[in-house]
């Protein structure tokens, strides 16, 4: 069985694609990684975290080593649009990739450009209709 995590606040629409091929997963949204709780990973094989743009790797990270904490054996796959290369070359994505062996980063592109937006955007707001969100 499959959990699937859309990480706030990007990541929803992909994970809404991903939950089409997968209708018999499991559904989270996850804000933070504390939002994945022991009983989304009961009886799971595999976790699909979600996430529309991969800027420090930081966050997804954290996501990763919360879930390992909660079910060493489970095999993680994080799903993003875009992954900014030096995240996978150096920091703590690529220490997380090299540390954990059921971990795979599956990226529609590979961006040397880098942006990391701050907080609640005016383009945020409207790509992802996140106005009223705690």
């Amino acid at each position: 069985m499959t959990s699937i995590a859309a990480l706030a606040r990007g990541g929803e629409a992909m994970a809404l694609g991903v939950n089409d091929a997968f209708p018999c997963a499991m559904f989270v949204h996850a804000k933070s990684p504390e939002d994945i709780e022991p009983h989304h990973l009961l009886q799971q094989r595999t976790v699909v975290l979600v996430d529309s743009v991969v800027n420090s790797g930081k966050k997804v990270a954290n996501f990763v080593q919360h879930v390992c904490s909660l079910h060493a054996t489970i095999r993680i796959v994080v799903l993003a649009g875009v992954v900014q290369a030096q995240s996978v070359s150096e920091g703590s994505l690529a220490q997380t990739l090299a540390h954990h062996a059921n971990f795979s980063l599956v990226a529609l592109c590979l961006s040397d450009n880098r942006f990391t937006g701050r907080g609640t955007t005016d383009t945020g707001n409207r790509l992802f209709n996140t106005t009223h969100l705690p």
